[in-house]
Order: C-alpha cells, then sequence, then structure tokens
C-alpha cells in the first residue's frame, strides 16, 4: 500500500547532498564536504502545517522567518509566510526511498537549489 506524500513529510529531515548553480557553475555538495565543513541543515515539517529550519549553509529558503506554514499541492511544496500568504517559496518535490528530494529553479531555469534530505530518527 501507498503512502500519500501528505503523510510521509512530517518529521525532521537532515540534508546530506545539494546542487545549486550560483553564477552559472553548477556546484554538487556532497555528505563527506559537508560533514569536513561542519555544514548541516535540518527541517522540520509538523504535522499542524508549521515548518522551522536551522542551519549553517549559505543556501536556505526563507531564511528570515523562524517558523512559517507548510502546504503540498500536487508535486509542489509551499512554505508560506505566517503574516503574508502572499509571500511564499514553492519547490518541486519527491519522497522516494525513504528520501526526500527538493527542487527550486530560479526563472532562467538554473538550479537554485536541489537536495537530499534523510528522515532523523525519533
Amino acid at each position: 500500500m501507498f503512502s500519500r506524500p501528505v503523510s510521509l513529510i512530517p518529521g525532521r529531515w537532515q540534508l546530506f547532498e545539494y546542487y545549486t548553480e550560483p553564477e552559472g557553475e553548477l556546484l554538487n555538495i556532497k555528505e563527506d564536504q559537508l560533514k569536513n565543513k561542519n555544514g548541516f541543515w535540518i527541517i522540520e515539517f509538523r504535522e499542524n502545517g508549521e515548518f522551522m529550519q536551522t542551519s549553517s549553509l549559505p543556501v536556505r529558503f526563507m531564511e528570515d522567518i523562524p517558523v512559517c506554514k507548510w502546504r503540498l499541492q500536487r508535486n509542489f511544496l509551499k512554505m508560506i509566510h505566517p503574516d503574508n500568504q502572499n509571500y511564499y517559496e514553492e519547490f518541486q518535490f519527491a519522497v522516494e526511498r525513504g528520501l526526500l528530494k527538493l527542487l527550486k529553479k530560479d526563472i532562467n531555469g538554473r538550479i537554485k537549489f536541489f537536495g537530499f534530505f534523510k528522515k532523523e530518527s525519533v
């Protein structure tokens, strides 16, 4: 039996690899590179719709807001400002084999962020 994404998303997820394309050059940061630089990004999706994050990385979303709301629409994950529904970040997402994949491109189609997260054990 398949689980719906809305039931798979809640929980704490830790980034272990990501791609970003600043200034036109695609960079791939792998797990060992994150560990060597003490890099981390932990995101948490609560069942009540709250989203929280802790990070030491320069690439993150809704960084000026400690807590926001999250919502799924088809294969998109929206992070919504708690005080302004018109201000949000939107990512394509997939949950496959226990991994959460988040993708965001800029208006020119370049990868702004493509990250792979492992769910933390409780």
